[in-house]
This record gives structure tokens, C-alpha cells and sequence, in this order.
């Protein structure tokens, strides 16, 4: 599943993967720079600390807002807002629409 949103926003997976509970922050590509400034490499770039928290600051506020339950969470960074999808691809899409992101496929 290929998603395009702000960078600000981060897709958080809850999951038991290889007998581990974990939680696996979604790694970006650039799909479009509207701005005149360098593109950043997202693959050297602490997205967190761009936004000025950190993976772990985030994991806290996900599981305060629902215990940790598995599946998809969506956190906004620029605003420091963090939503509970569900657990399959599908209630992550209707949560980026619902909060006006467009999903293309």
C-alpha cells in the first residue's frame, strides 16, 4: 500500500512481530518538494526530532490513548495529536480521510 500525506504526520504500526511485541514507525519517501528549499534524505533524517520529541515520547502518548491495543496509529507531530485507526489497512485509510488527508492508491 502506497499512501501520500504530510511529513509531519507518521504511521505507527502496534505489533507482535517475531515473537516481540513492538511498535514499527512507518519510514517515508519523498514523493513531492514544493518549496525551493533542499530536499531533506529521509533516510538520515530523525523525523521526531525535526518536530522536536522522540520515537519514545510518541510510543507513550499512542498507548496512553488506547492501552497499547495492536494495530494502526497515526501521530501528528506538528501538532502533537495522536489517533487510535484500528487494525487493518482499511480503518487507517478512513482515519486519514476522516482527519482530511486524501488517500491516492
Amino acid at each position: 500500500m502506497t499512501l501520500i500525506y504530510p511529513l509531519c504526520w507518521r504511521i505507527i504500526k502496534h505489533e507482535i512481530r517475531n515473537g516481540k511485541v513492538g511498535w514499527a514507525f512507518e519510514r517515508p519517501a519523498l514523493f513531492c518538494n514544493l518549496t525551493n528549499l533542499p530536499t531533506p534524505n529521509l533516510k538520515n533524517l530523525d523525523i521526531e526530532a525535526f518536530f522536536g520529541t522522540t520515537k519514545k515520547d510518541v510510543v507513550v502518548e499512542l498507548f496512553r490513548i488506547n492501552g497499547g491495543q495492536h494495530g494502526y496509529y497515526l501521530a501528528n507531530l506538528l501538532e502533537k495529536k495522536y489517533y487510535y485507526c484500528g487494525a487493518t489497512e482499511e480503518d487507517l485509510q478512513a482515519k486519514l480521510r476522516e482527519l482530511g488527508i486524501d488517500v491516492f492508491k
